[in-house]
């Protein structure tokens, strides 16, 4: 099995749009084709001084069908928005990678953290985003073992964050300064950090089991 993170691009689409004007990150916590060529997503944002401003440009993006928002106590925004197009949808509906993690960076970028159990169906999966007119890199690939707890990037960035003092009570560094030093967005860490550490809590938690 491979875990893949990636980091997509395209630039006629309302998540590029968005992105680029607000610097808030937009979690896709799930995503299913939607008529013939649509998608509907469930997304999760953290609220911010431009959050407001955000989801009205949202909702009068024209590629924007439908768009509800449902505010929760803990200053989360959960949202469900409906396209009229979503190629993206439909490439992963017809591939055998599964996505298990979806959030917006600077730049009108999303990074995709993927899982397939072959190389060929990533290989084709970035080559039919290719065609549809998606920019790619490819930020990392770890052949997941039955024994691993967390990938390669997942430990390099739970160490860092250890040894800088994030787990200190009080901490002595921040998910912004932990970007800095790794070169990539506050979003990509803080989603890291989540994935990592629900990993060590479920393997911890089933130990005994």
């Amino acid at each position: 099995m491979l875990e893949l993170v990636l980091r997509i691009k395209c630039q006629d689409n309302w998540v590029a749009d968005i992105t680029k004007k607000h610097d808030v990150p937009i979690r896709f916590l799930g995503c299913k084709p939607f008529g013939e060529n649509g998608g509907r997503s469930l997304i999760e944002i953290e609220k911010s001084d431009d959050t407001e401003a955000l989801l009205r440009d949202m909702a009068n993006h024209p590629e924007i069908c439908s768009l509800d928002v449902f505010p929760s106590k803990d200053g989360r925004i959960l949202g469900r928005v409906s396209t009229e197009r979503c190629y993206a949808c439909k490439l992963l509906t017809g591939s055998d990678c599964f996505l298990t993690s979806a959030v917006t960076v600077p730049g009108g970028w999303t990074e995709w953290t993927l899982v397939s159990p072959a190389e060929d169906a990533i290989s084709q999966l970035i080559g039919n985003l290719n065609t549809a007119g998606f920019d790619v890199d490819i930020l990392s690939k770890t052949v997941l073992e039955k024994h691993s707890v967390l990938t390669d990037r997942q430990m390099h960035v739970l160490t860092l964050a250890f040894e800088e003092g994030y787990y200190d009570q009080p901490r002595r560094t921040s998910v912004r300064k932990l970007s800095k030093k790794l070169g990539v967005s506050a979003s990509t860490v803080s989603e890291i950090l989540k994935r990592g550490e629900k990993k060590i809590v479920q393997r911890f938690l089933h130990a005994g089991k």
